[in-house]
């Protein structure tokens, strides 16, 4: 067995080479490296609850134990029962630095001691960070415990997944949310000589086979500099979300974070330098966004100084919805409102204008004007109480006819009737 016999003549030898050492209290092959704060290009992450909290929901105000970094190297990339972990890599900080530490496999039949390891590792932890572990190490990790027969409860650790944070905060210019990308992009590194995390199955593979372990050497620097990034990032992110003053691409994905977190205030500054300062069309959706958190709110006059200022720049369908709304139902104005509907159908989009079209209608009847009704004179034309705007929407005696000529298209089957003269106003000028 594994744990008798550690490691036979060479592939212990080159075990050794590498750097590792049989830890029998773990009962695996460990190897631990420190990583000097120089080293990190930046100070090292900070790990103060007030500080993480910035990140997510997830971590606690009180940290019971380290903060521990994590990633899996495996046999394959599906979490299926198939795959297999077989280089655990973990890091936290340290005074100086960030100490690593891998564990490897050798051994397919073996990994039951690395199993409980982590668990026991994960139990002992204040805060885990990973990215991506809740989609793909934290599963395939519950899966081996099941497979080698473990049944000890799953630990209850607080978890940090950072990718899901990457991408609220910065998919608006990173077409590719990976580590390595958000490395490149977020902090200007570049691995040029990097192994690419889908060629690790195969090298262990081929150590499978050889039992020679030079392979194996691109995996652990892999693996590291994981680490490593994580730990950058962690940082980064930390100095990212506490700037008052971001790059102009960046204001609304902090206004957008900081209202999904609760902080309206901080919301609101963000999307007022977005409209400011932000370029199209980001500019517009921090412009909307913060007109929807002032009507969540209840801030009337605000969000109407807002949905007003929307629809004078951008020309917004929303915008002219919202104003049309407030008009009607919370200053009684009608009139104002049905001026307010006119002018937005003369510029709204496919789909708004059906919409417009029947607040008109619905707000002449309520006024009482001429053309809210069938046509006049000569025989009365039939309501359809499901279209009542067909008797006077400039086009024809159908609301799709007074479409088709807005749109300058003919579909099959559909004649429209221009040559009628409607009785209502004629809202398709313009």
């Amino acid at each position: 067995p594994l744990v008798a016999d550690p490691a036979p003549g060479r592939l212990e030898a080159d075990l050794r080479r590498l750097g590792f050492e049989w830890d029998p209290a773990l009962e695996l092959w460990a190897r631990r490296t420190l990583e000097p704060e120089a080293a990190l290009a930046s100070s090292a992450p900070s790990v103060q609850p007030e500080r993480l909290q910035l990140l997510g929901p997830a971590v606690p105000r009180r940290l019971l134990g380290p903060v521990l970094f994590f990633d899996l190297e495996t046999t394959g990339l599906q979490r299926g029962s198939a795959t297999v972990p077989f280089l655990y890599g973990w890091a936290r900080p340290v005074p100086g630095g960030l100490e690593v530490e891998q564990w490897l496999l050798p051994e397919l039949g073996g990994e039951l001691p690395l199993v409980q390891a982590a668990l026991r590792r994960l139990r002992g932890a204040g805060l885990l960070v990973t990215y991506n572990g809740a989609g793909f190490d934290l599963p395939l990790l519950r899966t081996r415990a099941v497979m080698t027969g473990l049944q000890a409860a799953w630990p209850g650790t607080p978890h940090l997944d950072l990718l899901p944070l990457v991408r609220r905060l910065f998919r608006h210019r990173m077409t590719s949310c990976t580590l390595r990308r958000a490395e490149e992009v977020l902090m200007g590194r570049r691995r040029d000589h990097d192994l690419p995390g889908s060629e690790a199955p195969e090298r262990y593979r081929r150590f499978l086979r050889d039992k020679a372990c030079s392979g194996l050497e691109p995996v652990l620097e892999h693996n590291r500099l994981d680490l490593v990034s994580l730990a950058r990032l962690l940082e980064s992110l930390e100095q990212h979300l506490d700037r008052d003053r971001p790059g102009p691409e960046d204001w609304y994905s902090l206004g957008r974070y900081a209202e999904f977190r609760g902080n309206l205030a901080r919301a609101d500054v963000m999307y007022r330098g977005a409209v400011e300062e932000s370029p199209a069309p980001l500019d517009r959706a921090a412009a909307l966004r913060r007109a929807r958190m002032l009507r969540r709110q209840g801030a009337e006059a605000e969000a109407r100084l807002a949905w007003r200022a929307v629809w004078e720049r951008w020309r917004d369908p929303e915008a002219a919805e919202a104003l049309c709304v407030d008009l009607e139902h919370q200053l009684g104005d009608l009139p104002a409102a049905l001026e307010m509907a006119q002018e937005a159908l003369r510029s709204a989009p496919v789909g708004w204008d059906r919409r417009f079209a029947k607040r008109i209608w619905r707000l002449q009847a309520r006024l009482g004007l001429p053309g809210a009704g069938p046509a006049s004179g000569g025989e009365r034309a039939a309501v359809d109480p499901d279209r009542p705007w067909a008797a006077w929407l400039p086009g024809g005696a159908s609301y799709e006819a007074w479409l088709t000529l807005r749109r300058r298209t003919r579909p099959s089957g559909l004649r429209p009737q221009v040559a009628r003269t409607p009785s209502g106003p004629e809202l398709g000028r313009g």
